[in-house]
């Protein structure tokens, strides 16, 4: 079997939930790329992963076009392949990039999601299998907090997820130090005194203020974690406000690559790492991320963020990683928000006809195969076609 034909698909799918990162606030864009990859034999493997904004924000680092011009050129890599030798055709793919830029590894998620459900479809299997087998066949989540615009509204939501069966919660503040007492107070009255409550910090602080306001914080409303409080490049700050805090600290732009990672575990200045899965460079990185935690004994929480299909992809990873313990719970629901459900019963005029796997009281359930058990749906491909981009063919 050969690889004989790639298809780069712009298509225009927006949140009906209100996803706001807190730099910025930035609202998550809603322009994605699905990569369908063919074979002489008619199978075809699915893939998609992060959204990206029309020009660079937040998100990738780069806009959707000036992506798809890079998928075009990597798509000539894997022409003529065997869908079999899969690390082969990766590794191949990663040494036609520079992994110096963050944003390549947002665009090879795309190809290595399409290349593991490719495998997955050609044996009948599951991904998970082709990851070692299912170890957890349900998975508890923690919810991710939008960043909205008045405390209020946050706790609102945060409660409605909880009320829907989430276990805990992260709430996303901004180096505003009296909005974000203010956002944790709303959060916590809302959802009582029980349920373990963290707090995204979205790279905004300084080693002296982050120390004072997680300091007050844990005090008055117990933090679980923190998420992320200075810039990734604030390494003497992180070993400062390590030394000083005894919330535990969670890695998130400070591992968002392997070696990014790898260096900072070194330090030993973070007790937990955020690993998503879009932003590492999809299936095959993310195991190497997580083994890598697992050797070192540090904590780690698999995430999702884009469409089904990316959601699928961080579920069977998911599913094949062992229950860690403890206070960090996986956070595989993001992707509902692209859809404003807390659940994935309640998901319509999705591009995929099924989702892969179910999410349901704030549980996930391990995923059906064979693949990433996505088939897409033809008809809401067409009606989500990102106006003014065509479709690029790669044979």
């Amino acid at each position: 079997m050969k690889i004989t034909g790639v298809e780069i698909v712009p298509i225009n799918q927006e949140h009906k939930g209100r996803l706001i990162f807190s730099s910025g606030p930035t609202p998550a864009p809603g322009e994605f790329i699905i990569v369908r990859i063919k074979t002489d034999e008619g199978i075809e493997g699915v893939g998609s992963a992060y959204s990206f904004p029309s020009a660079p924000l937040l998100a990738s680092g780069c806009s959707r076009e000036g992506a798809m011009h890079l998928m075009k050129d990597l798509a000539t890599v894997i022409i003529g392949q065997d869908p079999m030798r899969l690390s082969y055709i990766l590794e191949l793919m990663e040494k036609a990039i520079s992994g110096w830029f963050t944003e390549n590894w947002y665009i090879l998620s795309n190809f290595d999601h399409a290349l593991y459900d490719l495998k997955g479809k050609i044996l009948d299997l599951p991904v998970y299998e082709l990851l070692g087998g299912l170890v957890r066949d349900s998975i508890p989540l923690e919810h991710i907090q939008s960043f909205l615009p008045t405390p209020e509204e946050v706790a609102e939501e945060a409660k409605k997820f909880i009320d829907a069966g989430y276990k805990s919660v992260k709430v996303h503040v901004n180096n505003d130090s009296q909005n974000a007492k203010a956002r944790v107070k709303a959060v916590r009255k809302a959802i009582g005194d029980s349920v373990p409550l963290a707090i995204d910090m979205g790279m905004a602080y300084t080693a002296p203020d982050a120390a004072r306001l997680l300091e007050y914080l844990d005090g008055e409303y117990r933090l679980n974690f923190a998420e992320q409080p200075l810039h990734p490049y604030d390494i003497s700050g992180m070993q400062s406000l390590s030394a000083k805090t005894k919330v535990p600290l969670t890695a998130d732009h400070a591992g968002m690559s392997l070696t990014q990672a790898h260096e900072y575990m070194k330090l030993n200045v973070f007790d937990n790492f955020h690993c998503l899965l879009t932003r590492i460079g999809g299936i095959r990185r993310a195991v190497k991320f997580c083994d890598m935690m697992d050797t070192a004994r540090l904590n780690y929480q698999i995430c999702n963020q884009g469409n089904s299909i990316a959601g699928a992809a961080a579920a069977h990873v998911a599913a094949s990683r062992g229950d860690r313990g403890g206070r960090y719970l996986d956070e595989l629901g993001l992707y509902l928000y692209l859809h404003g459900t807390v659940d994935t019963k309640s998901i319509r005029n999705d591009i995929v006809k099924e989702q892969a796997a179910v999410i349901e009281k704030g549980v996930l359930y391990a995923p059906k195969g064979p693949g990433l058990g996505v088939e897409l749906d033809e008809e809401m491909l067409k009606n989500y076609a990102a106006p003014g981009l065509s479709v690029i063919t790669v044979k």
